[in-house]
């Protein structure tokens, strides 16, 4: 995750896919910083529920998402 921008467009899908609502509470993808003062961001993933959907992986600017097989 070291070029995501931290824009949520990943968090939103996942929500909208899943859950079928626009809410970042919602996701199982969550992207926080990585700490106070710093550019960087991680992903919290929810890994009890499914993970690999090519629309969150398309959906990404930077292409930080991948769908391991």
């Amino acid at each position: 995750m070291e070029r995501c921008t931290g824009c949520g467009l990943c968090e939103l899908l996942a929500a909208r896919i899943t859950k079928k609502k626009l809410s970042y509470a919602a996701s199982f993808l969550q992207i926080r910083k990585v700490s106070a003062g710093q550019p960087y961001f991680r992903a919290v993933i929810d890994y009890g529920q499914k993970t690999d959907y090519p629309e969150i992986r398309d959906v990404c600017p930077e292409n930080c998402y991948e769908i391991s097989e």
